[in-house]
């Protein structure tokens, strides 16, 4: 879930392209993870969260694996989530006797290997495949390539799914106190997005604006066949950016850090957080 189907590898000849995508679908890096309420506006005393890993913004393929989920009720209480899977989709229940609104969050840690090679540094990916580019013209290594001297490093991931949902009334966004990674502040109530006013996010990490941080904005296909349409942004000097909704939908918004240079040893710590979000009318 690294990586997203339409990131491309244009300078790769054909076969070692095909061999990378297989490895990657093979790690499960071609589908990103996600979570949503079955519905934004509840009223009911239970509803429904859904997550999963998907291609297409939320046309969930696999179950979600290996996230710790909770809510955070409207009084700021804690409900941790037991999830059931099917082959395609994560569900949990949520009690939903407090009016306000509920705050649902997932949280992964992880670990990504890097080792220099030359003058780069390049992710280590346990690939199988055969019939490589040479090492010199690839973006990545296989452990296999690792020597015992070669220089190695381990950066620490942060992964985080956001998303909001509210009954019978609009109130403050909790925040998870023992939340690790970027904060997020908004413009006006998540669950009052509209088309009509200007939606910012500001991001905080360690109490510091969050600024260059990568922001892809996709809508959910709800038309056969609706273009796929990614709208890559940044995070200004202030850790803002607002995003340009389009149409009224459900759109998710993948956070992550800033590339860096393979001849730049890469940070210790690397985030990335996923929004759902409904923008309405």
């Amino acid at each position: 879930d690294l990586h997203r189907r339409r990131h491309s590898f244009p300078t790769r000849r054909s076969s070692d392209l095909a061999c990378l995508l297989s490895i990657l679908v093979a790690n499960g890096w071609a589908h990103a993870p996600f979570v949503a309420p079955s519905n934004y506006v509840v009223e009911g005393g239970n509803t429904a969260i859904l997550a999963g890993f998907a291609e297409q913004a939320f046309d969930s393929e696999v179950a979600i694996k290996g996230f710790n989920f909770k809510v955070l009720t409207p009084k700021g209480e804690t409900q941790e989530l037991t999830l059931t899977h099917s082959k395609a989709l994560s569900l949990a229940d949520v009690k939903t006797d407090q009016a306000g609104t509920y705050a649902v969050t997932g949280l992964r840690t992880g670990e990504l290997k890097y080792a220099k090679v030359g003058q780069r540094w390049l992710r280590v990916l346990d690939a199988k495949a055969e019939d490589l580019m040479p090492l010199a013209k690839r973006h990545f290594v296989t452990p296999s390539e690792v020597q015992a001297k070669t220089q190695q490093f381990t950066v620490q991931r942060f992964d985080q799914l956001l998303s909001y949902f509210s009954k019978q009334q609009y109130s403050e966004v909790k925040q998870d106190p023992m939340q690790q990674g970027l904060r997020l502040e908004f413009s006006g109530h998540p669950n009052q997005i509209s088309l009509k006013t200007p939606f910012r996010v500001k991001l905080n990490l360690g109490n510091k604006p969050a600024s260059g941080f990568q922001v892809t904005l996709e809508k959910q296909a709800t038309t056969l066949g609706e273009a796929e349409k990614a709208i890559q942004l940044e995070t200004n000097g202030s850790g803002e950016v607002t995003l340009p909704f389009s149409a009224v939908g459900q759109y998710l918004v993948t956070i992550t850090s800033p590339e860096q240079s393979e001849k730049i040893r890469p940070n210790a710590q690397t985030y990335r957080t996923i929004l759902s979000l409904y923008v309405n009318p």
